[in-house]
């Protein structure tokens, strides 16, 4: 169906992007959309002869800017999640490799292309991609120190919300920086990034051996607060 999507009977549009879809395929996928392409009116035309509607989602590109993290869907993440629809599995794109500076085999998977795909998958309840794409991102959490961890952790704790009792992607890393805490705790910028995200610094906490100051940092109602330790005095 996907090499073949001439006679889809349905286009989903976002940005500067057309994708032909079958109806079919997206009600297996989400309700959310299934009901959003139910009450899309069209008038078949001559142009489209095989479409029974179109669904323009409103587009707002990421481009690298966390501040530009909007309501809208981002093309290219739409991309993505329509290629899953008929592959259930990522695109190559966001499986793309590189090499994990603490581990000699190559670690694939840019957590930061993830962590959007998440959140769109978040947005219109597609549960399947949700797993999917936890499943990379935990295998991805096995290097300690990610260059793009802290990018994609301002994207998650910005955009995704997770219920009590649902391991997500916030729980993920929390749990991960936890478990290789003795690494963690040495980087400047995961230092920086437990300052910035006080949810992720409580949850890093929670993960960590009880105690209500744990390897120099505190918490306590609403705030996180690193404790540094003082250089020893003189000796007398």
């Amino acid at each position: 169906m996907w090499d073949d999507r001439s006679n889809a009977d349905f286009e989903i549009r976002c940005g500067n992007k057309k994708f032909k879809i079958h109806k079919t395929i997206i009600r297996a996928h989400s309700d959310v959309l299934a009901k959003a392409c139910d009450n899309r009116s069209f008038e078949a035309s001559p142009s489209y002869p095989t479409l029974s509607g179109i669904l323009d989602l409103k587009a707002h590109p990421y481009n690298g800017n966390l501040n530009n993290l909007g309501d809208g869907d981002d093309p290219e993440i739409v991309e993505e999640m329509v290629h899953f629809f008929y592959h259930l599995e990522l695109s190559p794109k966001a499986r793309g490799m590189y090499r994990c500076a603490t581990d000699e085999e190559l670690s694939g998977h840019s957590l930061i292309l993830l962590a959007r795909i998440y959140v769109l998958a978040e947005k219109y309840f597609i549960e399947a991609l949700k797993a999917k794409v936890l499943h990379h991102f935990s295998y991805m959490m096995r290097c300690p120190i990610h260059p793009e961890l802290v990018e994609a952790c301002h994207i998650i704790y910005k955009k995704t919300v997770e219920p009590a009792g649902e391991h997500g992607l916030r729980t993920t890393v929390a749990k991960a920086l936890a478990r290789d805490w003795s690494t963690s705790k040495k980087s400047g910028e995961h230092d920086k990034l437990l300052q910035e995200i006080p949810e992720l610094a409580f949850r890093v906490l929670k993960e960590l051996p009880d105690s209500p100051c744990r390897h120099g940092y505190c918490f306590g109602e609403g705030h996180v607060a690193v404790l540094r330790t003082a250089a020893p005095g003189p000796s007398w």
